[in-house]
């Protein structure tokens, strides 16, 4: 794009001021003096009265059905698979939170780190819902749970809410109750809720559910 709407689009100036700027060798892209007409991708360095400036990011809000054998990170040294592999976006994305390798579900990707933040916050117990099917029927429930709860039973398939938990946590705690899950399925996060997204599948979060989860 040309320089003077990167600038624009930076916050700047508007896109004559920027003209001004440039025509004012007020700035300069990779330590040269800036021409009228100049065109960048952004991947430069622009500085403004030898003040650095970046692009802003448009913030992106996006569920995906994370399927077993993906990891949730945003960077792997050993070259796996990554959740933001299945994603196509201009953003640098990152996943809110984690499900390990052997897990599937919802996760959230977003370049807002100050939501990022609050919704991954011990204090705010966000709600986490998963769905886990077990080894066998269970008959003597002796799951430790502490705060987190499981609200429905059929055989041996549970539904447990998650306030706070650890890595793997799920997986451990039916460990020591004798259990071993077979599988496990995040379904909802707060109110926001998987839906008929298959394995692999993604959706921009609707401005309302963008809204709901600022409000938590």
């Amino acid at each position: 794009m040309r320089l003077n709407k990167f600038l624009a689009k930076a916050g700047i100036a508007s896109r004559r001021g920027a003209d001004k700027l440039i025509s004012n060798e007020m700035v300069s892209v990779d330590g040269k003096i800036a021409k009228l007409g100049d065109k960048v991708n952004g991947g430069e360095k622009i500085l403004v009265r030898e003040q650095e400036v970046k692009a802003k990011e448009n913030k992106e809000y996006i569920m995906l059905y994370k399927p077993v054998g993906i990891i949730s990170t945003a960077s792997d040294e050993r070259g796996r698979q990554k959740v933001i592999d299945l994603v196509k976006s201009k953003n640098r994305l990152f996943p809110v939170g984690r499900l390990d390798i052997n897990s599937e579900g919802l996760i959230l990707l977003t370049n807002d780190g100050d939501l990022a933040l609050k919704l991954t916050h011990p204090k705010y117990h966000l709600e986490k819902e998963y769905e886990v099917v077990l080894d066998r029927e269970i008959k003597n429930n002796k799951i430790k749970l502490g705060i987190n709860k499981i609200i429905k039973i059929e055989k041996n398939k549970i539904n447990i809410i998650m306030y706070e938990g650890k890595k793997r946590q799920i997986r451990e705690m039916c460990w020591e109750a004798g259990l071993r899950v077979k599988t496990l399925k995040r379904i909802r996060i707060g109110n926001l809720k998987i839906g008929d997204l298959t394995p692999g599948e993604s959706r921009h979060l609707t401005p309302q559910e963008i809204s709901d989860l600022k409000r938590l």
